[in-house]
């Protein structure tokens, strides 16, 4: 039903006259095909209907197809904001950065989730400790160098250590660092579907009592890929002086080292900070309430805000006014200026009557923007269905949306934050179409009547807002010559999915193979298991024994890759689920044929590097290790033979031949090589007699 194929556009009078001319091929006994005829007044009614019953079907509106896509499994995405860590430059001194600082590159607005510091905390070295010798990898702080460092060493054992030594570490609080490395060729992606790792890091912090163990979130899965370390949980760091540069410590040790490639580190990037694209217009920030309750918060430049608060578990908010020197009792609040956008709300149940209950969410302060404030009423629910009410803003991330709905009772406002989706019993239900920035009202609940404003809300540029790495980000405020950098490009910016895209979508998860079955299947599913760096693959069915043998070849750095223990794990894994349950599937690595050539080879007698040029050629034949053939392809000495005579350096050749050296792996036909299903050729010897001059000249 999501692709309906649409029948050719007929009008009636064409599908009566098609129809007419198809009765006799049924029946000889309908001759009347006059309109008087009750055969042919039934035939028009059905046709009539078919006319109408197809125009109705090929009616697929995007709401019906929206709804087919769900009940198929596939939701749309919702709109999300890039995400990026920057590195601080050119810092005066340490900065304080506050809640929501925005930053900018071009016209493009990130804002920070928590406040943060730059420059306070600096990375001073990074060495590498390899069965006890020292590795200086400073090099990696200098990312305008282009220098790789095999941190473990070329060949990584359990023990290897890396150290970061820093001026000082924060306590307690999550730590980003970024790690750029030489990406391995045919690494395919890592996912959450690998379970199995090629090592294990143990990531501890030098303390009082020695190194102590610390959570880490290594995106990098263990130096073999581009990503994030996450640092946490760190107490008490104490400067460590067993290396050349001394201060505080974070190291990580190899457990566990099973690597198919040895990781290359090209720069560490340390103390970033996280920041998402978007631009707020106005955000909700909750306290908790008591008798007396005192609260600080930070406000924007341009900042204005309101006070809500609950006064019992469970009810609806009020809203809270600052006092003056006039009033006695009432919903008050004093307001104190702390610094130059830090404020201090005060209330007090006793002296005005009225305050927050002891709730975690009992004070609720609303903070615009100076343009939000000019558009925060959208206005009032009616009542009716879909009532649809603009917000004037598009592309709004629905993660950051919410309502504030003004009601009355008992003759007096209260105040409801209601977020879209809500489906309790006399909620306000509503759908928000983000990227048209309108609010669809499916069930006005309890709230009729009521009035709607802005609480909470912000837009995103979208895929604009992966910005690529090392772009330069200013700092919104006073904050001198400092600039920011991005050592890797943000991600996760998208726009609200259309249908379109989700219809696409649908068909490419419907072609996907879930289930391999014939050698193709298997040939391209092994190319793509993640982690893995695959470079060839061969499926061998064996039909009467219900097998399949997989020869796999890995891309290492090793003359005659094979599968490591590893690789065979994390294969079986991955296809157990998608093979079929009566056929079983083996793992093996490849076979090497040694192919040896044998002739007479006359070169011109003033070409210096002939000999190379001959090896080249036959190396790109006979070294399917690194060439474009598949297992089992035939060596055809007709292709050698003509590419060799159309090198400038050879005036002729005799007797050239080439043969295998194991016959269990290659047979000879002819002048031909063929291989087995599960072999790839390589170059052996070479026993060529090369003579230059003329035929019969000296032999070189």
């Amino acid at each position: 039903m999501l692709e309906i194929s649409k029948q050719k556009d007929k009008t009636f009078e064409e599908w009566l006259e098609e129809d007419l001319q198809k009765i006799p091929l049924y029946t000889r006994e309908w001759t009347n095909l006059q309109p008087s005829d009750p055969g042919i007044t039934i035939l028009e009614n059905f046709i009539a209907f078919q006319v109408l019953q197809q125009s109705q079907i090929q009616k697929m509106t995007p709401e019906i197809l929206q709804k087919l896509l769900k009940f198929a499994g596939i939701v749309r995405y919702s709109s999300s904001s890039a995400r990026v860590l920057l590195e601080a430059k050119n810092l005066p001194g340490s900065l304080t950065l506050p809640q929501s600082q925005q930053f900018l590159s071009g016209e493009t607005i990130f804002e920070t989730n928590q406040p943060a510091m730059a420059g306070q905390h600096q990375l001073l070295g990074v060495y590498g400790m390899t069965e006890g010798k020292i590795l200086d990898a400073g090099v990696l702080l200098q990312p305008e160098i282009p220098l790789s460092v095999e941190i473990f060493g070329n060949k990584p054992s359990a023990g290897n250590a890396v150290y970061f030594i820093m001026n000082s570490l924060p306590e307690q609080e999550e730590i980003y660092f970024y790690i750029r490395t030489v990406k391995a060729m045919y690494r395919n992606a890592f996912d959450s579907s690998v379970e199995r790792r090629f090592a294990h890091i143990s990531w501890q912090c030098y303390t009082k009592k020695g190194f102590e163990d610390i959570c880490c979130q290594d995106h990098t899965w263990s130096f073999l890929t581009d990503g994030e370390l996450v640092f946490s949980g760190i107490k008490n760091p104490k400067v460590y002086e067993e290396l050349p540069v001394k201060g505080c410590c974070i190291r990580g040790v190899l457990k566990e080292a099973e690597y198919d490639i040895a990781p290359k580190l090209l720069s560490v990037h340390g103390f970033l900070i996280e920041a998402f694209q978007r631009k707020t217009g106005s955000v909700i920030r909750s306290f908790g309430g008591s008798q007396k309750t005192v609260i600080n918060f930070n406000l924007p430049k341009d900042g204005y805000f309101r006070v809500f608060c609950r006064e019992g578990p469970g009810t609806s908010y009020r809203r809270y006014d600052p006092c003056s020197e006039a009033v006695s009792q009432g919903r008050y609040y004093e307001c104190t200026r702390k610094g130059e956008r830090q404020l201090e709300i005060k209330f007090d149940r006793e002296r005005f009557g009225y305050g927050p209950a002891e709730t975690n969410d009992a004070v609720r302060v609303v903070i615009y923007t100076q343009e939000m404030m000019q558009r925060y009423e959208l206005g009032m629910v009616y009542g009716y269905d879909n009532q649809e009410i603009k917000i004037s803003a598009a592309n709004v991330l629905a993660d950051y949306f919410c309502l504030l709905a003004e009601r009355k009772q008992g003759g007096k406002c209260c105040y409801d934050f209601v977020k879209p989706g809500q489906t309790g019993e006399g909620d306000l239900n509503y759908e928000l179409m983000e990227e048209e920035g309108i609010i669809r009202i499916k069930d006005a609940g309890d709230f009729i009547q009521a009035r709607l404003f802005l609480a909470a809300i912000a837009t995103c540029q979208g895929e604009e807002g992966n910005v690529r790495e090392n772009s330069f980000f200013i700092a919104e405020g006073d904050f001198g010559r400092a600039k920011f950098v991005n050592p890797a490009p943000a991600a996760g910016g998208r726009l609200k999915e259309s249908v379109e895209a989700a219809k696409k979508r649908f068909y490419q998860e419907m072609k996907r193979p879930e289930t391999v079955i014939c050698a193709e299947d298997y040939e391209e599913t092994a190319k793509h298991v993640p982690g893995l760096c695959i470079h060839k693959v061969r499926a061998v069915i064996d039909a009467n024994r219900k097998e399949v043998l997989v020869v796999v070849k890995p891309w290492t750095e090793e003359e005659f890759p094979k599968l490591t223990p590893v690789y065979k794990e994390i294969l079986e894994k991955y296809f157990e689920p998608r093979r079929i349950l009566t056929t079983r599937v083996c793992f093996a690595s490849p076979r090497y044929v040694l192919i040896d050539v044998r002739g007479i080879i006359y070169v011109k007698s003033y070409y210096e590097y002939y000999m190379e040029e001959i090896e080249d050629v036959i190396n790109r034949h006979l070294d399917y290790r690194r060439g474009p053939q598949n297992f089992g392809e035939t060596l055809k000495f007709e292709k050698l033979f003509s590419d060799l005579e159309k090198l400038d350096c050879i005036v002729s050749m005799r007797n050239l031949e080439i043969y295998p050296q194991n016959r269990n792996c290659a047979s000879r036909e002819g002048m031909d090589i063929y291989p087995a299903e599960d072999c790839l050729c390589c170059p052996g010897n070479l026993y060529l007699d090369i003579h230059t001059g003329l035929l019969g000249g000296q032999q070189s």
